[in-house]
């Protein structure tokens, strides 16, 4: 009987050390600096592709910014498509598992469902940004710098950096210029 108790707690420190609501929480562009933690990355969809030519046919799933300049990719072999289900192309998405290093950047593989949610709508308050400067555009108007968000564009932005930064830019002209070129207009 103690045996069996001590397996049971056993499995349940397990369970709960594996857990994703207990894994560091970071964003895309920050994971190339967690290599080997177990974390949940949460990043936008910028770009998805199946390499059929590979062997094992993975599918490339790039948050934040397009293929090739990929800060972070999510990794789903074709032998666990069916156990993992089908990622969204679009919109916001959170991965768990072990950040391990992939080209320039970061990626975690995925195995089965339980490990990617889309993260649920957020509330009608605009995403936190990483900092709160300003600058003055040709137009004399106070403009927001480009600056990361704790998830989901923010609804006055206009176009995402190629470093996963959001600018606000009143002009297309020298958007992003800082910032690695425009990856794609909002």
């Amino acid at each position: 009987m103690k045996s069996f108790r001590m397996l049971t707690l056993a499995g349940f420190l397990l369970s709960v050390a594996l857990s994703p609501a207990l894994a560091q929480s970071i964003a895309a562009a920050d994971a190339k600096n967690h290599i080997g933690e177990q974390a949940t990355v949460c990043g936008i969809v910028a770009s998805k592709h199946v390499a059929s030519q590979s062997r094992g046919t993975p599918t490339f799933v790039n948050l934040d910014k397009p293929y090739p300049s990929q800060s972070f990719t999510v990794l789903v072999w074709e032998r666990d498509k069916g156990a993992v289900g089908t990622l969204p192309s679009s919109g916001q998405l959170c991965v768990t598992g072990h950040v391990v290093q992939y080209h320039d950047g970061a990626e975690i593989e995925l195995h089965n469902a339980a490990s990617w949610y889309v993260p649920k709508a957020q509330s009608t308050s605009s995403p936190h940004l990483s900092n709160d400067s300003h600058y003055t555009n040709s137009d004399g108007q106070q403009v927001h710098s480009p600056a990361y968000t704790s998830g989901g564009a923010p609804s006055n932005a206009t176009a995402m950096c190629a470093d996963g930064t959001y600018s606000f830019s009143q002009h297309r002209s020298g958007t992003c210029s800082h910032h690695g070129g425009v990856a794609r207009w909002l």
